[in-house]
């Protein structure tokens, strides 16, 4: 195979659905954990301590924006992953 066939070849595979959707499963795993790091640090009293404050915020971000990219991306409903960002942005709110 030449390297204009192996070119031709990469491209018919990052254009296919099956990378969309290998693309959108690693977007769905980071946004998973990301999920899970919010919920232990929401579960601490004082999070301003260790540098978790601002970790706390930019997860927030990092989740909300992968949610907007998924929903572009796949038919997936996030509502209770938006619902699930609101509450953790609470946690912030109550401590202010």
């Amino acid at each position: 195979m030449n390297t204009e066939q192996k070119a031709k070849h990469f491209d018919s595979i990052i254009y296919s659905d099956c990378f969309d959707e290998l693309v959108a499963y690693r977007l769905q795993m980071s946004l998973d954990s990301a999920m899970e790091d919010l919920g232990k640090w929401s579960k601490v009293k004082d999070l301003e301590t260790d540098y978790r404050f601002q970790d706390y915020v930019d997860n927030i971000k990092y989740c909300r924006s992968l949610v907007n990219i998924l929903e572009a991306f796949t038919i997936e409903d996030y509502t209770e992953t938006r619902v699930q960002l609101n509450k953790y942005s609470l946690v912030l709110e109550e401590m202010f």
